[in-house]
């Protein structure tokens, strides 16, 4: 008996040890050791309770054997061979951090999706939907991507099922996670126009424009968007109109139908003739006792020949309104200034951009008097509209390539410290000349300056002489139109600068009269009535 036992432990000693998939132990590693979280997570309830030790389906054992070592365990017919790490599956964006700021709200979706040899990064936000192919490989728990001579590893961190980047790519510093997720289904959710597209509009024929946009974001699936229109079709008398516009799965748009929401004002008002070019933020604003959420500046006048225009505020707890206009208009009143001449343009196309996301904002507006045509820029302190208090004011330093700055739109980049514009070009010869219209603008620029560490207030640096720099156009080459013009930048709430890798701009385009020759259909000026807003994304 005991020379038996003997020669059974030494049977057993010259048998090699491994473990396979049903949960056996020994010197080997077990298979859930083997398995990456992507293979985990997709096994069933019965492959569990095999991996927990449950050997009731097979042989009861303890220790696989492969005596004749031919990856086969001669006693439950196991495999016992251990496939490579396979990380395969989607990876749902959790935190992507560019230059310092979180930007993962940002996006409406964003996902990767990895196989073999291959990994595609889908991305969808405000601009639109972008799918990125990539080269693969998976090594050592690394994930190389490349895409031409960009290269970008992630480490894979197999327990919490995460991808994570963290360096320099496409000119920023980027720290990003991605987490596995087996439940991802892409949303069957699609919108109806791309962000280049023209966004909304009637027919060409009904004789109805929209030019002069500002558009706010709330969320990242959520569009507000104000511009100026007509009621009537073929009548030229402006209105601020309104949209509330919905991102789809796509990364397409859709949005509501027109609403107009502040009108010229009655009688012999300032503003009774013409009431339009609206700039928007939202902030905390007290006036006659209530409260109000955001904050409209915008042109009003009463003549009909683009003379003596003035700017006015409004007030509404919410984006579509009401709106109520402040009783102390015209915050920037050009009869009482010291400029004025009723020959002239006056004051008009204000911007908005929050300073403390409450009550202290800055006001650009156009200045058109007789010393000049330039942009002006007021700080104030517009929590208490009862008492409203002007901080400070200066012209602003155009470019020094360029004969004005004005018509401009204005946005903070909180990242790099620097305000952006983009504005109308005015330089001779710039206008296409068609169909004897020779005063719409062809191209529109871009600009930033830089703010002062030092700076108590945001934008204080802009009172001070600040130089611009310029950095893009939007242009035909960019747009595919000759007539480029009234732009304005999508920004958040506050208008801030959402990610400062990229500037998305809604413009204004028109046709030229060979495009569409009938110029005055309706009593419309020439080429008004083909005033449509489109979109245009310029890469920073």
């Amino acid at each position: 008996m005991k020379l038996k036992r003997l020669l059974a432990i030494l049977v057993i000693l010259s048998v090699t040890f491994t473990v396979c998939a049903c949960g056996g132990s020994g010197s080997g590693k077990t298979s859930a050791d083997k398995t990456s979280a992507t293979d985990t997570s997709v096994n069933s309830a019965e492959d569990s309770s095999t991996q927990a030790g449950d050997t009731s389906s097979g042989p009861q054992h303890t220790v696989h054997m492969d005596d004749d070592e031919d990856g086969i365990c001669d006693i439950c017919g196991a495999s016992l061979v251990a496939s490579e790490q396979s990380i395969n599956g989607n990876y749902v964006l959790d935190k992507k951090i560019s230059d310092g700021k979180d930007v993962t709200d940002n996006y409406y979706l964003c996902v990767l999706v990895v196989s073999d040899e291959k990994a595609t990064l889908v991305e969808v936000d405000y601009c639109g939907k972008v799918e990125t192919v990539f080269d693969s490989s998976f090594a050592e728990g690394e994930l190389t991507l490349k895409l031409g001579f960009r290269t970008q590893k992630y480490a894979f961190d197999e327990e919490a099922g995460e991808l994570n980047f963290n360096g320099r790519y496409g000119g920023h510093d980027v720290n990003v996670t991605y987490v596995y997720d087996k439940d991802f289904v892409y949303p069957a959710d699609s919108g109806s126009v791309e962000f280049t597209d023209e966004l909304f509009g009637d027919d060409i024929n009904e004789n109805f424009y929209n030019y002069c946009p500002t558009m706010l974001m709330e969320g990242n699936d959520t569009m507000h968007i104000w511009y100026c229109s007509n009621k009537i079709s073929g009548n030229v008398t402006d209105y601020i109109a309104y949209r509330k516009g919905t991102l789809h799965a796509d990364g397409k748009w859709t949005f509501t139908e027109k609403s107009l929401v502040l009108e010229a004002g009655s009688g012999n008002a300032w503003d009774s003739r013409h009431c339009c070019d609206p700039a928007v933020i939202k902030g905390e604003f007290k006036y006659n006792g209530e409260t109000y959420s955001y904050l409209m500046a915008y042109l009003g006048c009463l003549t009909s020949d683009c003379t003596c225009n003035e700017v006015g505020i409004a007030v509404a707890r919410s984006p579509e309104g009401p709106w109520v206009k402040y009783g102390d208009n015209p915050i920037a009143n050009y009869r009482t200034s010291l400029e004025f001449d009723a020959s002239h343009w006056g004051y008009g196309q204000p911007s908005l951009v929050s300073v403390d996301k409450k009550g202290k904002v800055i006001l650009f507006y156009t200045k058109g008097i007789k010393l000049g045509t330039y942009t002006w820029a007021e700080m104030w302190d517009l929590y208490d509209l009862n008492a409203p208090i002007k901080m400070k004011e200066s012209k602003l330093v155009d470019g020094g390539a360029i004969e004005t700055f004005n018509n401009a739109d204005f946005a903070y980049d909180p990242v790099g410290n620097n305000f952006y514009c983009i504005k109308e070009d005015h330089v001779s010869g710039w206008y296409p000349s068609d169909g004897g219209v020779d005063w719409i603008s062809g191209s529109n620029s871009v600009f930033y300056t830089g703010m002062s560490a030092n700076d108590e207030l945001v934008g204080d640096t802009l009172f001070n002489n600040a130089p611009w720099t310029k950095v893009g156009t939007v242009g035909k080459e960019l747009t595919g139109f000759d007539r480029n013009h009234n732009a304005g930048i999508l920004t958040d709430e506050y208008g801030w600068i959402m990610d400062n890798s990229k500037i998305p701009v809604v413009y204004t385009m028109s046709y030229l009269m060979t495009d569409y020759p009938d110029w005055n259909k309706g009593g419309q000026w020439p080429a008004l009535h083909t005033y449509r807003l489109h979109g245009v994304v310029l890469a920073m």
